[in-house]
């Protein structure tokens, strides 16, 4: 089973500390995602469906780069221990989402999944791969556009070189706070679509403090997978497959623990 939020959550971390920025952050910029999305579901439930669905990507997106970019101001301009500004930000996320959480607002509809003719029909792989929402399908995607481009494109030796010999980047004329700046927002971007997956696709509603530790799960998965996008793919798929074993068994009574 593919654990979509831990597999952009992760992506987010691989981001943010290959250009040389800690993140612990993760768990709050996906809750605040989460909450942004539902938000924007609520407010549109008059909308068709499919626009609805989209605006709350985007605006669970928005709301991720905004948090993405305000862990590098603290981090960067304000030279904040990273710890403590990603301990910040998960504190400030939840706070804000539980005291303006209306639990009177429900979300109408979610996305619902999209099987792939042929490929769903693969034994095993075709139903956990090709038979998913969108959002899934787009983690998958992510992974291998965050591949090629940390790994085989200018921008990701850049990156890598800031966050892995800052002042040897700086003196060859590269902008080491700019691509700061640019990664850290964009992988806030990306742990804000991991929030909104979790409204707009697994659970449909929004719950308090919804994201119950995955945003450390995906920084696991960061870790587990070596910093590398395939790894991380690779660690969210065994952290799910393990979730869901554990629900199966508890489902058929096998376990009374």
């Amino acid at each position: 089973m593919l654990d979509s939020d831990a597999v952009l959550g992760a992506l987010r971390g691989i981001l943010c500390e290959r250009s040389g920025i800690i993140n612990i952050g993760i768990e709050g910029m996906m809750l605040a995602g989460a909450f942004a999305g539902f938000v924007a579901k609520t407010s549109t439930n008059n909308w068709p469906l499919m626009s609805s669905l989209l605006f709350s990507v985007l605006v669970a997106l928005a709301v991720g780069g905004l948090m993405g970019f305000l862990h590098a101001i603290l981090s960067i301009r304000f030279r904040m221990d990273q710890i403590i500004s990603g301990t910040v930000i998960i504190i400030l996320a939840a706070g804000v989402s539980s005291y303006l959480y209306d639990r009177d607002a429900i979300a109408q509809g979610k996305f619902s999944s999209i099987a792939i003719p042929g490929l769903s029909k693969i034994p095993v792989l075709g139903p956990v791969l090709f038979d998913n929402p969108p959002i899934t399908y787009l983690a998958l995607l992510l992974v291998l556009v965050v591949h090629v481009a940390l790994f085989y494109t200018r921008w990701g030796l850049r990156t890598r070189a800031v966050g892995e010999h800052p002042r040897a980047a700086d003196t060859v004329g590269i902008n080491v706070n700019l691509y700061r700046y640019v990664n850290t927002s964009i992988g806030g971007m990306l742990a804000g679509l991991a929030g909104g997956f979790l409204v707009l696709e697994a659970v449909g509603q929004f719950q308090e403090g919804m994201t119950a530790g995955r945003g450390f799960i995906s920084l696991a998965a960061m870790i587990f997978g070596n910093w590398n996008p395939f790894g991380a793919l690779g660690a969210a798929t065994l952290f799910g497959y393990t979730q869901a074993l554990q629900n199966e068994l508890l489902l058929a009574g096998v376990t009374t623990v």
